[in-house]
């Protein structure tokens, strides 16, 4: 069966029952089913991967220019806004990804590789020249992994983030 034929059916066999809170439990499971299949969600993942290595990665060239090429310590405030987000960039992709319906596992898979995306792009960065005195370095496996599961982590955790308050929002607005 295909997706929209699987949803349709879901939806007529809501409509046909005289229970309403079954009928409105199908009616949310019908709407919450993925829509694509899982190269897909693994494509759109490794995507949203991409995006957050690059997006961190930028944190980098920031911290760089904030400490003034490495010549003085960043300000508390300034390390409170790297750090922050570290946290919430992953977080928010993660959200991003459930509201998209993505696999968590497809996700989980993508969200491992983000140290293949590191090595690419941080040599990209130190080849170009673009920042004085940055050098490509090679990465560590004891930085690295709990970097890769953290970062996994959080965009999990966003994803159940989302998944925990869109249920709680629609028993709220349908509390039947």
């Amino acid at each position: 069966m295909t997706h929209e034929e699987w949803t349709t059916g879901m939806r007529n066999e809501a409509d046909s029952t005289g229970d309403t809170r079954w009928a409105a439990q199908t009616r949310r499971a019908a709407a919450s089913l993925p829509r694509r299949t899982v190269p897909a969600d693994a494509l759109l993942a490794a995507g949203a991967a991409l995006g957050v290595a690059v997006t961190l990665l930028g944190l980098i060239p920031a911290a760089h220019l904030l400490t003034g090429a490495g010549t003085r310590v960043p300000s508390r405030s300034q390390g409170w806004w790297l750090s922050l987000n570290v946290g919430l960039i992953p977080l928010i992709a993660g959200m991003i990804l459930a509201a998209d319906r993505a696999r968590p596992g497809g996700v989980a898979a993508a969200f491992l590789t983000t140290p293949l995306w590191w090595v690419l792009l941080t040599h990209l960065l130190g080849v170009s020249g673009l920042l004085s005195g940055w050098t490509a370095w090679p990465l560590s496996p004891t930085a690295t992994l709990p970097a890769t599961l953290g970062i996994t982590g959080l965009t999990l955790g966003g994803m159940g983030l989302y998944r925990r308050v869109q249920g709680g929002w629609a028993r709220l607005r349908n509390p039947a």
